[in-house]
């Protein structure tokens, strides 16, 4: 048995180039003391000698000093302004690049959604609840987490947040997340009590969340039980994060089996 699946997003590594930010970052942060203290001493005396420069050449009236508050606070204002722009767009460089998912590639809401939960906060989940509950689509929700999972006050927002939109969250408890046969028989049973249920058909399962062996548990259940697969896909950052978008989708995934 194996397992094909398509329509897999593609990652691009983005390089890091050396900057002055980063020459001049041990200075002016506390994680250092010393170099902190440098920096510090550096910067004071830089501030005072321009000053001095500033009245010596201008005279200290009242007229310069206030022209030169005002225009310190300009400057300050258009550097803090700029520093932003800078940062959003720095921002966007980390955002790796990816495939969008075409409409004929896209999950539809469905009634019935088989969820796992994983540790990450906030992580997709909520996203792809959401999703699923375009109009009022979604009726009921297995949420598959382990007992350390169903501690979290993400699970519990996650429980309530299906209750607020009439939607019945059914937890499923996996003892053993890295126990791919555990996984296997309880996503099995979940299959099978959904599709005796007509308001939580049809039925999807997601593959986005829990760890790697959840993954395999749920995709050799819904594989046995013809269960349709999705994925979210999003866009990443450079560290492999999800970034939650508008241009976020949920991609179904094709498995089947070969001699």
């Amino acid at each position: 048995m194996s397992l094909v699946t398509h329509h897999w997003c593609k990652v691009y590594q983005v390089m890091n180039s050396p900057s002055l930010t980063k020459l001049f970052r041990p200075f002016l942060e506390t994680r250092a003391p010393l170099l902190f203290l440098i920096g510090s001493i550096a910067l004071g005396i830089l501030s005072s000698a321009v000053y001095e420069l500033l009245t010596t050449t201008f005279g200290a009236t009242p007229q310069f000093l206030i022209g030169l508050v005002i225009s310190a606070m300009l400057i300050f204002t258009f550097v803090a302004f700029s520093f932003q722009r800078l940062l959003r767009a720095y921002e966007q460089r980390q955002v790796v690049t990816h495939n969008p998912v075409a409409p004929d590639q896209q999950a539809e809401p469905h009634a019935g959604l088989i969820l796992p939960v994983g540790m990450s906060n906030p992580g997709a989940e909520l996203d792809i609840i959401v999703w699923h509950l375009r109009d009022t689509t979604l009726r009921h929700c297995w949420l598959l987490a382990s007992p350390q999972v169903m501690e979290l006050e993400k699970f519990g927002n996650l429980r309530q947040y299906l209750l607020e939109h009439n939607v019945i969250p059914h937890p499923v408890k996996i003892d053993d997340a890295m126990g791919a046969d555990q996984i296997y028989t309880t996503v099995m049973a979940t299959i099978k009590n959904a599709q005796n249920d007509n308001e939580a058909l049809p039925l999807i399962a997601d593959i986005t969340g829990g760890t790697k062996v959840m993954t395999v548990g749920i995709v050799l259940a819904c594989l046995d039980t013809h269960t349709t697969v999705q994925y979210w896909q999003a866009p990443r950052d450079r560290t492999g994060n999800p970034r939650m978008t508008d241009a976020s989708r949920p991609m179904k995934i094709m498995v089947h089996r070969t001699p």
